[in-house]
């Protein structure tokens, strides 16, 4: 039977229902999209015992509000933006309550789960919105949310409670180096440009969304040569002609023609995402 969970009030600077993303369909074009911060998206349905695979709400940066139409477990993961609930373990919310994200303070993007995984619609395989490609839309005011499964989360006998280890729960402010491959183009690049990509620090441009991270930074010089557009991957670092890299993301382009001088290493490409505009990264080569 349809559960409706939460009712949208506010959905912030921006609000869409994501999963692990879509896999197979890159040759026609269509990214493979999902949680920018797979990292935090994951923590938040396993938190609760759910699939892997099962649809979370991602909002950007803060100023969403939610109203809770029926008890239900919660668990808030990713992003700081003040929430008025713990964050990074399961919490019973009672209907009528509102769970509310105020005020950013570390991170990007949030993550929202609750027992027994959200209903999605689901187009090419999976229930994240691609809303340039018209898969879906961003939640609005006045959106109900469902719950997609009669499973029904309860902690084990004698547990008060459970949390993520703080390892696992990050400073977003203090990323570490993020590592990086060789690209397609790597001998297109000087010795000295490549030192210069490693050695320095760049910082996230405010142009920055899900389909690519921009860095500014000492500009690279790539050798003047033609490329035939060829596939991007998310993670990849494009020097276009100004010498700033771009780095795909998870709605990124799946072919480009800018040199590819490295691919973030897949599990660093969430801590990037947690970036905020105006914080510095530094990358570091890996074989």
């Amino acid at each position: 039977m349809r559960q409706e969970i939460f009712e949208v009030l506010e959905p912030g600077l921006g609000a869409t229902l994501q999963d692990r993303g879509r896999a197979g369909w890159r040759r026609f074009g269509v990214p493979p999209g999902g949680a920018m911060d797979e990292h935090s998206a994951l923590w938040a349905n396993r938190l609760l015992e759910n699939a892997p695979e099962a649809p979370v709400v991602e909002f950007l940066l803060q100023g969403a509000k939610l109203r809770v139409l029926r008890d239900a477990w919660v668990a808030v993961t990713g992003a700081d933006a003040a929430a008025n609930v713990p964050t990074w373990r399961p919490v019973r919310m009672k209907q009528g309550e509102a769970l509310e994200f105020p005020k950013r303070r570390s991170g990007v993007w949030i993550y929202l789960a609750v027992d027994g995984g959200l209903e999605g619609q689901r187009w090419l395989g999976s229930a994240s919105v691609f809303a340039r490609g018209q898969l879906g839309r961003p939640l609005v005011g006045g959106d109900v949310l469902c719950r997609a499964g009669s499973a029904h989360f309860e902690l084990p006998s004698g547990v008060a409670g459970r949390v993520v280890g703080w390892r696992e729960r990050r400073d977003y402010e203090s990323p570490p180096r993020l590592r990086v491959g060789r690209g397609p183009q790597w001998d297109f690049f000087t010795d000295a440009d490549r030192d210069l990509f490693f050695a320095g620090e760049w910082t996230v441009s405010s142009q920055s969304d899900r389909t690519g991270y921009r860095l500014t930074g000492k500009p690279l010089k790539p050798a003047e040569a033609q490329i035939v557009s060829e596939p991007v991957l998310v993670g990849s670092i494009q020097i276009p002609a100004n010498g700033q890299p771009v780095v795909t993301m998870r709605d990124g382009p799946t072919v480009g023609g800018y040199p590819k001088l490295g691919l973030v290493d897949a599990a660093d490409v969430s801590w990037l995402a947690q970036c905020r505009p105006g914080l510095t990264v530094r990358f570091q080569w890996v074989d």
